[in-house]
């Protein structure tokens, strides 16, 4: 039979004999020792060499209370009983609030009552150093898992994140933890299916979604959570684990904006083909047409050829423009510093900002920062985004603000008006061919533009903003020992 080691911690000889009487008319299964102080008793428990204490509330120096919970605060495991005489209700009270395993009046107690105490309490303490371990090695997973994961309540309040979620979301834990879920939602009609789905089913995998960071950056993500019981707060909780496919979303969408950009090549030239040769056989008509004796003298007739002649040249140069827009060409890849594309480009386009009164500022960082393009391309792709934001502003004042920074691996240039903005309804389509909602305008500088990014492994975004557009040209760095020429 193992042998269970008890320390009675009282100043007063007398009640450690009674004690031990008592311990006598229990079992032999029980040893007893006695310290006689409050220093001695803190000595022994941080040392552990015993299953259970016995605590007077009444020790000279301090309280059974303050040794309890100098106990506790040190990470005592072992079950701690109270002794305390009557009357004291809040005391005993007080001892079960900060971690006593029980509390025994003194007058009161007898051998069954004594050894059911120290049966409950050792087995209680068991199941608790159990709990912590168990909340231990959840707590290691929880914190080193690389996916960000949120626990939240049926109410949507947050009751935890692990590090992971807070580096994602770009809180600090403070500010973070009650908060509601639906700051982290982008669309709140998600977030409501989200949540009727998880509470129909008890859990949920793979629920693709978009979330948003403190910063505004939005996620493509998937969630997989479920439901559990919190026992200690009697609700239910949400466990959701958050895996972010936002590079597999972008490489989709290079995937399919290249497979339409192939198309649209394709068609572009047939359809040039299709319509030069009849616009060649109508451009020679009417220079043979013209050069007729009974014609060349008829200036009415000549006018009304030369209008035909002018808008033939017009629909070729269009059909060329198309071709031109949709057509990959190879790159001829140099080493240039972005500040003087940006200048170049700003200053190509100099009279046309100057003549609608614009006010162009600029705030450019990493200058010298080598970036492997071409440089013609990208600079008709810049005056392009540049050209579409002066056209998107009707009324004063006029504003262009450009920048340029590092973004991990991608140099990123913004372009931001304060005009008309994109209809959210439109904004999927402004890449397409020949899609304009401005007067006379043909509909291929952004399209010209996202080919020329796309053929650099770049991109060209649409970002939403208050006021306004603002686009983004990503253009990848390739690090000098990354270079050969």
């Amino acid at each position: 039979m193992k042998q269970v080691r008890v320390l009675l911690i009282d100043d007063d000889e007398d009640d450690y004999i009674l004690t031990k009487g008592i311990f006598n008319h229990i079992s032999e299964r029980y040893t007893l020792a006695w310290v006689d102080n409050y220093d001695k008793g803190i000595s022994a428990l941080n040392k552990k060499q015993f299953d259970v204490y016995l605590v007077d509330y009444r020790l000279g120096k301090g309280t059974g209370i303050d040794l309890l919970e100098e106990a506790i605060n040190s990470g005592c495991e072992q079950p701690i009983i109270m002794l305390t005489g009557k009357g004291d209700i809040t005391i005993d009270e007080q001892a079960m609030n900060i971690g006593a395993a029980d509390y025994l009046v003194k007058d009161e107690i007898e051998p069954s009552l004594l050894d059911r105490s120290i049966r409950y309490s050792i087995k209680q303490a068991g199941i608790l150093k159990a709990l912590k371990d168990s909340e231990r090695k959840y707590r290691a997973i929880f914190e080193q898992a690389n996916d960000p994961i949120l626990v939240s309540d049926g109410l949507g309040t947050i009751r935890d994140v692990n590090s992971s979620g807070l580096k994602f979301f770009g809180y600090e834990r403070e500010e973070f933890i009650n908060l509601k879920d639906s700051v982290i939602f982008k669309n709140s009609m998600e977030r409501e299916r989200f949540t009727e789905m998880l509470e129909a089913n008890g859990s949920l995998s793979d629920f693709e979604c978009e979330l948003v960071s403190k910063e505004g950056t939005v996620y493509y993500c998937s969630l997989s959570s479920f439901i559990q019981m919190d026992l200690v707060n009697v609700s239910e909780v949400y466990h959701t684990i958050i895996r972010d496919l936002s590079y597999r979303r972008h490489i989709e969408e290079k995937s399919v904006s290249l497979g339409k950009m192939y198309i649209s090549e394709h068609i572009a030239k047939g359809l040039g083909e299709e319509i030069r040769d009849p616009l060649s056989t109508i451009n020679l008509a009417l220079d043979e047409l013209a050069a007729e004796s009974a014609i060349a003298n008829n200036e009415s007739v000549q006018a009304y050829l030369e209008i035909i002649k002018g808008n033939c040249d017009r629909v070729t140069q269009l059909i060329q423009n198309f071709i031109s827009s949709t057509e990959t060409k190879n790159l001829n890849l140099q080493r240039h510093q972005i500040k003087e594309v940006i200048e170049e480009s700003v200053a190509d386009l100099e009279d046309l900002i100057f003549g609608h009164n614009i006010e162009l500022t600029t705030a450019l960082s990493h200058l010298d920062t080598k970036v492997l393009l071409d440089k013609p391309k990208i600079k008709e792709a810049l005056k392009s985004i540049i050209k579409n934001a002066v056209e998107a502003m009707q009324t004063y004042p006029k504003k262009i603000h450009i920048t340029c920074s590092v973004n991990e691996d991608m140099y990123e240039i913004g372009v931001e008006d304060n005009g008309v903005g994109v209809d959210p309804q439109n904004q999927h389509k402004i890449f397409e061919p020949f899609f304009t909602t401005k007067k006379r305008a043909n509909g291929l500088g952004l399209t010209h533009a996202q080919r020329v990014l796309t053929t650099h492994n770049g991109s060209l975004e649409l970002k939403s903003i208050p006021e306004g557009s603002l686009f983004l040209i990503h253009i990848p760095i390739y690090h000098e020992g990354a270079l050969w020429f």
